[in-house]
């Protein structure tokens, strides 16, 4: 499964491939969960039986089916964990020697695992078989018993091929790069531009040898350009882009920020992860097929119910019910990656709404993308402007907003980050210095109902009575990038708890290089952390097709109303003929909306 790293040759040019990885997506089949699967697991009698499909890695040639001798099996599923899947079985190789735990047996090192779970229906009198997952075993992953003459198997799905744990290191090359964009040597313009989504479709093909059918990629790329979060995500994609050498327009919005480099020893999975990152809410996992998905996380903001409470009361054992108040937030700061600037220069004056600065070795034309650091003398004003060696006033805009500035965003004496871009509007072109921040990103959300919160000024001394301001935020977290999230009745906002602060750094939040990034990011934090707050585990009969990140509705016992949750984890136990479900309170209105 896992291809060699000379592949790369020290330097993945993932671009070579864009307009066949961007355009083609494996066609793959998702399990759809029918009303005769519901009916089976209430039939009466429940009868359950376990199977496992065994193939050789190395060949994926089919080696063995077993159904009998299955002792015990338990199938876990979470949300939480890039390895999403996990099993443990125990098996008797009485009636099959070659299940022993030797090399040339069925049960090895470089074996494959298919397990799955049926259930009979005794209408049509056959079986039906639900997939739980592709596995691999990793270190120290089974054992032999011979005084009760057992075999225990610890499994952990397609990811621990990747990440180490069995394999996944790369070797044959000192580094690994993906480069943002290729240059023209002569010239220096730039002539092709690499996306996310080809880095990680190179990584998984060239490093990982996953076939094209394995692989379901969606775009990674700022959330402006997402559905999910912009309505007019079409618009925006259309006006983020650049002109290249040859007059192709590409768009920006899902390309690298910047070059991407590993060193010898790194793993596949931390390349993956890596890049996945560079925006946040997404995911990445091996379904129960065995396919590798890269996705954005779902919302389910507007999903439908997979399974209603009328199913559940049809299916149900016993519930635990839990409140994890000590998980609450409602202050998220987000400090993200000291930028470098391609120039720099303190020679800056400031009249009538501009500044004007002189940049030594500055191109005679504007280029998109370039990063100009500058020492500003005066507090802007609305709508300022920025004049680089006479060039012209370029209207300064917040990235994050595609707005000019706001008053007073920039303190006198500071050192600002610009990026410059030309976006193409209806057709025309214009360029902007887009205002990224200082050096180092840094934004503060904070969750408030409205009440107690204010917009400008509003007076008060470090321990506020009765109302928060967008200054007082500013004074005592040092931070000049603050946004409330307005949610009227969230029982975690400030006005109820007081200030819950999470500070996010380092790691995957060196992938930030701008202020409206780093807010987008406390954004999402903060509703992560104030969205799912209630913990409900229940246990039912086996339910074999549920999966997690779906939305459902279900009646607590202890209060007797029914809510809106989302599946976290899962966990299947075929013996018992019971799944355990752990369900968190989902709270729509605190989605973060771009």
């Amino acid at each position: 499964m896992i291809g060699s790293a000379t592949a790369c040759n020290q330097r993945i040019n993932n671009g070579r491939k864009s307009k066949k990885t961007n355009t083609k997506k494996a066609v793959i089949k998702i399990q759809q969960i029918h009303t005769r699967d519901r009916k089976l697991i209430q039939q009466r009698p429940f009868s359950i039986r376990v199977k496992i499909d065994v193939y050789d890695e190395k060949t994926n040639t089919h080696l063995e089916q077993l159904e009998g001798g299955i002792v015990n099996a338990a199938f876990s599923i979470s949300a939480e964990s890039d390895v999403r899947r996990t099993a443990s079985l125990t098996v008797t190789p009485l009636k099959n020697r070659r299940l022993r735990l030797e090399k040339d047996s069925i049960i090895w090192m470089d074996r494959i695992i298919r397990p799955a779970i049926g259930i009979y229906d005794h209408h049509y009198e056959k079986w039906h078989w639900y997939p739980q997952g592709v596995y691999v075993f990793t270190d120290y992953g089974a054992s032999y018993d011979a005084e009760a003459n057992t075999l225990s198997l610890s499994l952990s799905d397609l990811w621990s091929s990747l990440d180490g744990s069995r394999s996944g290191q790369i070797g044959g090359a000192s580094s690994i790069s993906f480069p943002a964009y290729e240059e023209d040597p002569d010239t220096g313009e730039i002539v092709t531009c690499h996306t996310i989504r080809d880095a990680i479709h190179t990584t998984l093909t060239q490093l990982g040898g996953l076939e094209e059918s394995q692989i379901q990629l969606d775009d990674i790329g700022e959330l402006k350009g997402m559905p999910q979060y912009n309505p007019d995500y079409l618009r925006y994609r259309e006006e983020s882009k650049i002109i290249l050498k040859d007059g192709s327009a590409v768009p920006l919005w899902n390309t690298l920020p910047y070059d991407q480099e590993f060193g010898a020893g790194s793993t596949i999975a931390s390349i993956l992860t890596t890049l996945r990152d560079l925006y946040p809410n997404y995911e990445m996992y091996f379904d129960e097929c065995g396919n590798f998905v890269c996705r954005m996380i779902p919302s389910c903001r507007d999903d439908a119910i997979l399974f209603d409470n009328a199913f559940f009361d049809r299916i149900y054992l016993s519930e635990n019910t839990s409140v994890d108040i000590t998980g609450v937030r409602n202050v998220c700061e987000v400090w993200g990656k000291t930028m470098e600037a391609d120039f720099y220069t303190e020679n800056c004056t400031y009249s009538d709404s501009s500044y004007s600065c002189h940049v030594e070795a500055y191109p005679a034309s504007h280029r998109s993308g370039t990063n100009i650091a500058v020492k500003i003398p005066a507090a802007n004003p609305a709508a300022a402007s920025l004049n680089i060696n006479g060039t012209g006033n370029l209207p300064i805009f917040d990235e994050n907003t595609e707005s000019p500035v706001s008053a007073d965003a920039m303190e006198p004496g500071q050192v600002y980050v610009f990026q410059i871009k030309k976006k193409y509007p209806e057709g025309s072109t214009v360029t902007r210095a887009y205002l990224l921040g200082q050096f180092q990103p840094h934004a503060v959300d904070l969750l408030t109902n409205g009440t107690g919160f204010a917009e400008g000024s509003a007076a008060h001394t470090d321990t506020p009575a009765e109302t928060y301001s967008k200054d007082y935020f500013r004074k005592i977290y040092n931070c000049n990038t603050i946004h409330a999230t307005v949610i009227p009745d969230s029982p975690f906002c400030i006005e109820e708890l007081g200030l819950l602060l999470d500070v996010k750094t380092g790691g995957e939040y060196e992938n930030i290089t701008s202020d409206s990034l780093a807010l987008a990011r406390a954004e999402y934090e903060n509703w992560k952390s104030s969205r799912l707050t209630d913990s409900i585990s229940i246990t039912t009969k086996l339910c074999p097709f549920a999966d997690v990140n779906c939305k459902v509705s279900y009646r607590r016992k202890d209060i007797g109303e029914i809510n809106q949750y989302i599946v976290k984890s899962i966990s299947h136990d075929p013996a018992g003929g019971t799944t355990s479900w752990t369900l968190m309170r989902f709270h729509p209105l605190s989605m973060p909306n771009l």
